[in-house]
């Protein structure tokens, strides 16, 4: 007696693929290209979590771009590092 195959042949249910010449173009994911990077895990207030998306919200309508938080979060970063540094320096000359 045969037995009865335990998945179809047809492949796995769902929406069909899209034809080769219509699949668009996969957008890379992973770490950005730059310089070498490692995950930082930070806990913020949910305060400050609502206003950083409001600021992304806003800064989406006005620019057209999009934006996340880790970005914004990289940014502020780089610039109170800078803004330090150059106070630093700033003290060490007067």
């Amino acid at each position: 007696m045969p037995t009865k195959p335990r998945r179809p042949r047809g492949g796995l249910p769902g929406p069909a693929q899209p034809a080769q010449d219509t699949v668009t173009a996969k957008k890379p994911v992973g770490r950005p290209k730059s310089a070498p990077s490692t995950i930082v895990n930070v806990r913020l207030p949910l305060t400050l979590v609502a206003a950083l998306d409001r600021y992304l919200d806003r800064l989406e309508q006005q620019t057209g771009l999009k934006a996340n938080r880790g970005m914004i979060a990289r940014r502020a970063v780089e610039l109170f590092l800078a803004s330090h540094a150059s106070a630093a320096t700033m003290t060490k000359e007067a």
